[in-house]
């Protein structure tokens, strides 16, 4: 997987829901094919998660998609590829979120990154089982040349509003993607943080146990929210004299 420009990553992402039309035009068999796909990567989401990469097995995956295990291998050629697949999916998603936030010149970075903040910690939080996932199957992340160049991707959409208000004079220069790199870490570890020890009874032995309630989520994120004010704003935002 050959890494794109920001340009082109946020160009691919911007156009998601016209790409979502232009499916429509397909064939019945090609969108048919495309849904069973979707729904065993959706399974093996699930599983993976719960089980963890080592335990998850195929007949697993295949019952809760209620397909055969035959059917499996109609779209993936073993686990690894089928997992490599469900992580893939879900950095798409945090690609998707960033393209959404970062890609308007017209928002100040405070402006960007708060609503990158916000909506990122809305999908972790609703999607707590694949963070889990993420977290405890890292290494694997590392060691697929393909998966690795998935948070790079990421990081060179969340520098643009950086180096738009490095431009604009609105921040002292500062190295744009390790400062990309210290906010979306801040936010990783904010979630982590408030789902280990503000609400511990979610997850255990690194599986999701109980969902939280929606009221009780949007107050820790705008507690989150708080946190980065005060710490990553404040500091950037007061230039130098």
């Amino acid at each position: 997987m050959t890494p794109c420009s920001p340009r082109e990553l946020l160009g691919r992402f911007a156009t998601f829901e016209h790409y979502g039309k232009r499916i429509t035009y397909m064939s019945r068999k090609e969108r048919e094919r495309r849904f069973k796909r979707q729904e065993i990567i959706n399974a093996a989401r699930e599983v993976f998660a719960q089980r963890g990469f080592v335990s998850a097995t195929l007949d697993e995956i295949a019952d809760r998609a209620e397909y055969g295990k035959g059917t499996l291998y109609n779209y993936f050629q073993n686990k690894e590829e089928l997992f490599a697949t469900v992580i893939a999916d879900s950095f798409d998603e945090f690609v998707q979120i960033a393209a959404h936030a970062c890609s308007d010149d017209a928002l100040t970075l405070k402006e960007s990154y708060t609503a990158l903040a916000r909506t990122l910690l809305r999908h972790l939080f609703g999607n707590i089982g694949i963070y889990c996932l993420l977290m405890r199957e890292l290494h694997k992340v590392d060691q697929n040349s393909q998966l690795a160049t998935l948070f790079p991707n990421l990081v060179m959409i969340v520098e643009e509003p950086i180096k738009r208000a490095i431009r604009a004079g609105d921040i002292d220069p500062l190295p744009e993607t390790t400062t990309a790199f210290l906010f979306l870490a801040m936010v990783f570890s904010l979630f982590k943080s408030t789902v280990a020890v503000d609400n511990e009874h979610v997850i255990s032995d690194g599986v999701l146990r109980l969902a939280m309630d929606d009221e009780v989520i949007e107050c820790e994120i705008e507690q989150c929210l708080q946190i980065l004010d005060r710490t990553f704003f404040f500091g950037l935002l007061n230039k130098s004299r």
